[in-house]
């Protein structure tokens, strides 16, 4: 797989609150992004690793599979460990950083913040090691 599978304008957002998903990708929808979501923390790295998105929305507190056992996973694999997360996340206190992290966003968040880093993210303003 090569790192342009995903195009340039898909979002994977990991999050188990159905609403916050949801909203979250409305919006990134109508900013022109591809969204695919997912709930568990278990169907992250697949679904990174499926569509190679542009950046990853992380919730730390996935269940079954925490947000920083996901981001071992992602930095282990070569396909996928230069993808750039964003942590979306009460608990950021609590993110083991790796490379990989170029952002954070604690909850609760304000909408524009949010899109303003993936944009970043988009613009390459970000550095994966």
């Amino acid at each position: 797989m090569s790192a342009q599978k995903g195009g340039n304008n898909v979002v994977v957002i990991a999050e188990d609150y159905a609403d916050i998903s949801q909203l979250v990708g409305d919006i990134l929808r109508d900013e022109g992004y591809q969204v695919h979501s997912v709930s568990r923390g278990a169907d992250v790295y697949s679904a990174v690793k499926k569509f190679l998105p542009i950046v990853l929305l992380l919730d730390l507190s996935m269940p079954d599979v925490p947000g920083n056992e996901v981001l071992q996973q992602l930095t282990r694999d070569p396909e996928t460990d230069h993808v750039p997360v964003i942590i979306v996340s009460a608990y950021t206190d609590q993110l083991r950083r790796v490379p990989q992290v170029v952002g954070v966003v604690n909850k609760p968040f304000d909408i524009n913040t949010l899109l303003d880093e993936v944009a970043r993210v988009k613009a390459g303003e970000h550095k994966v090691a």
